[in-house]
């Protein structure tokens, strides 16, 4: 490749200004197509704009389940919310711009009481500006030579970003950045003029999406900047983003089935979609970065930096095409290269996350006992069809059906796997628990207007009445915990696994004004109710708290709502009438203590544990060393540590070692579903260890 010039940078930043557009689109570029930048002029209010302005501003200070008033407070987060969405890394802005756009701090409240927001163009015209300084000063330093023996190093705690107080310091922060870029493509042995293009078209590319936004994309991040003050489920959607939030509840996006997130510059995967193509593949995991996309047969696009709607609509594609991904994993060595991975885009099917049967044998003396495992990957229901006479799926309905199999297996336990559940219908986790109980109340929500429901399950009927356990980690939410927390409150089943989500509240969207031209409409989804437990305690930030902690390493507080610092509080209600049947501490004591022994001797929790300590590890790093040959060895120490740690797995099943080059080609044999059993024999065991508790105690009560 030839030799990057000052003029060649230049032709390059100009030719990718051409292009970007089209890049989003269909990710091919033609050097003559025009850029479709917004004139500055087009970035101010209209009367659509005020009118979602009341609109919101009503909903939000009248029926929020817990609604703030717009204050000086309110106003002073707002802008300070709003700069950081703008400028995360704290890169643009200088302090001395956020002293004079402070100015407005008290009086934003004031202005969007007016039905004005006119401040979020002023400061997104001022963002525009330093951008576009920052671009030229990238090119600029792309043309420079970097020591990379200079001991220095890169700050990285999201915490502790501070904005430039100089021209000089923003510089220097821009230097340390590009540095790393840099570096981290030189340890993948990428040629340096090719880095320094790499760098060159991805910034430019940041730069020239952003110049793109229109004047109800910027107000969207402004009024998300207000409504994140009533928590983190609380949205304003425009009319773009209304429509892909009703494409995501229907069910008939084709794409990945993985539900993406932002975190400063990067898009990071947070949950895989039962049944979809990224958890059939089993190559993307959550926390995992998605730092490029290509289309079948054309370039990767560097995406670090973009909107997660501009990722999204790459990702997203016809069924059958394909779609490549660069994914930095989250389990990785810091400065590790990407993985590149391939996916065939396809429709997440209703019968996909569809209730499975399956069952697990455990050794116990001479002979072996048999348990059911019904995994649940979601609350579906499609009953509709049911009104029709039709057959229908419905995760209540189908579970019963598996239930008669699970009587005619003569099956000595159940085990009800809700890993990975992040909800669904309600109904459904009322029906599912009224399977297992005779009668009674399940689950309470309280609303905005403080008035209480009670749902319950008013069928006598028991479609299961033997042992059982329910598994659950991080990822259970919503539906899911209604359920597991109604088997624990009556001492139904017990639960098993991390301690879950934490998500008790309900939404609802409410629409703001008519349809554009495509049928769309700008709304706001907003928090109304929360749930509470029967016992009167909410599911909502706390989670689920297990009977039985069966986790993988490190439990993560900075988890689910409870990472959220704009999350709904734990709080409780008064219980409702139901009869419980609690298992004793010192069962529960000696159930633990049994399981912590067996984890502590077995391989394959040993390796669960010592990758999730690592994931940890790497999400807590700090600093980054700039010194290019200390970099190289703690990725080699990082690599060499993952990579006996693996074989000494392999070795246990009776595999043989894999080197660093070869193990992407010899993975674990269906690694996934091999773990999958893993967890489902250790709740065996643990269940088998409740069987034998519960009979030793009736064999000695009638002694007593």
């Amino acid at each position: 490749m030839a030799k990057l010039t000052p003029s060649s940078l230049k032709t390059i930043l100009s030719t990718l200004r051409a292009c970007v557009v089209v890049a989003l689109m269909t990710t091919t570029c033609s050097v003559s197509a025009e850029i479709k930048q917004v004139a500055e002029a087009d970035l101010t209010m209209n009367p659509e704009l005020r009118k979602d302005i009341q609109r919101t501003v009503a909903y939000l200070r009248h029926d929020h389940y817990l609604p703030k008033d717009l204050d000086d407070d309110i106003s002073e987060r707002i802008l300070t919310t709003y700069l950081e969405r703008l400028d995360p890394i704290k890169l643009h802005f200088t302090q001395q711009d956020v002293d004079q756009l402070q100015l407005h701090g008290k009086k934003i409240d004031d202005y969007m009481k007016l039905a004005d927001a006119e401040v979020a163009f002023d400061i997104y015209k001022l963002y525009r500006t330093r951008l576009e300084q920052s671009t030229e000063l990238v090119m600029e330093l792309l043309e420079q030579d970097f020591d990379f023996s200079e001991d220095e190093s890169l700050n990285v705690d999201s915490d502790n970003y501070q904005w430039a107080r100089s021209k000089l310091e923003v510089r220097e922060k821009w230097r340390k950045r590009i540095k790393n870029d840099m570096l981290q493509q030189m340890l993948a042995e990428t040629p340096l003029e090719e880095i320094k293009d790499n760098l060159a078209r991805r910034y430019q590319r940041q730069r020239d999406v952003v110049f793109q936004l229109k004047a109800d994309e910027v107000f969207e991040i402004f009024m998300n900047a207000y409504a994140r003050e009533l928590g983190p489920h609380t949205q304003y959607m425009s009319h773009i983003t209304a429509e892909n939030f009703r494409i995501n509840m229907s069910l008939s996006l084709e794409g990945i089935g993985a539900a993406l997130q932002t975190e400063e510059d990067y898009t990071v995967v947070n949950r895989i979609i039962p049944g979809g193509p990224a958890e059939r593949s089993g190559a993307i995991k959550p926390e995992d970065k998605i730092v490029a996309v290509g289309q079948q047969g054309e370039e990767m696009i560097n995406v670090i930096g973009w909107r997660l709607t501009d990722v999204v609509q790459m990702i997203r594609g016809d069924k059958g095409t394909r779609v490549r991904l660069q994914i930095m994993k989250a389990d990785s060595a810091p400065g590790a290269p990407p993985e590149e991975i391939e996916l065939v885009r396809d429709v997440i099917q209703l019968e996909d996350q569809a209730a499975k049967l399956s069952h697990v044998e455990i050794p116990d003396g001479n002979s072996n006992k048999k348990f059911s495992v019904i995994s649940i990957p979601s609350f579906y229901s499609n009953s509709q069809l049911a009104k029709q006479g039709a057959e229908y799926k419905a995760t209540a309905h189908d579970v019963r059906k598996l239930l008669k199999q699970v009587e005619q297996n003569q099956s000595d336990g159940l085990i009800i796997d809700l890993r990975g559940n992040g909800g669904g219908y309600l109904d459904q986790a009322v029906r599912l628990t009224g399977l297992f109980i005779p009668q009674g109340p399940v689950v309470q929500s309280v609303f905005s207007n403080r008035k209480r429901e009670v749902r319950r399950d008013r069928d006598e009927g028991v479609a299961y009445d033997g042992p059982m356990i329910v598994l659950i980690d991080r990822y259970s939410a919503s539906a899911s915990e209604i359920f597991a927390a109604a088997m624990q409150d009556y001492g139904r089943a017990l639960v098993v696994g991390e301690r879950s989500f934490g998500k008790g509240t309900v939404q609802t969207v409410a629409p703001l004004r008519g349809r554009n031209e495509e049928g769309h409409e700008s709304q706001v989804k907003f928090t109304i109710a929360q749930f509470f437990r029967v016992n009167g305690g909410s599911t909502q930030h706390r989670g689920v708290i297990p009977d039985i902690v069966v986790n993988s390493g490190i439990e993560d507080e900075e988890f689910g709502e409870r990472a959220y610092d704009n999350a709904l509080p734990w709080s409780q209600t008064r219980p409702v009438l139901f009869e419980s049947n609690s298992f004793s501490p010192p069962m529960i004591e000696h159930l633990s203590k049994r399981h912590a022994e067996r984890a502590q001797d077995s391989p394959a929790f040993t390796l669960l544990r010592q990758t999730s300590e690592r994931r940890h590890a790497n999400r807590n790093v700090k600093e980054l060393s700039l010194v290019k040959d200390q970099r190289a060895a703690e990725r080699k120490t990082v690599e060499a540590e993952s990579l006996a740690q693996l074989n000494a797995y392999r070795a246990s099943l009776g595999l043989d070692p894999v080197t660093e080059e070869t193990r992407a080609d010899n993975p674990l044999p269906d690694e996934d579903e091999h773990f999958n059993i893993v967890r489902h024999q250790e709740a065996a065991r643990i269940l088998l260890d409740q069987i034998k508790w519960t009979n030793a105690v009736i064999t000695k009560s009638p002694a007593g």
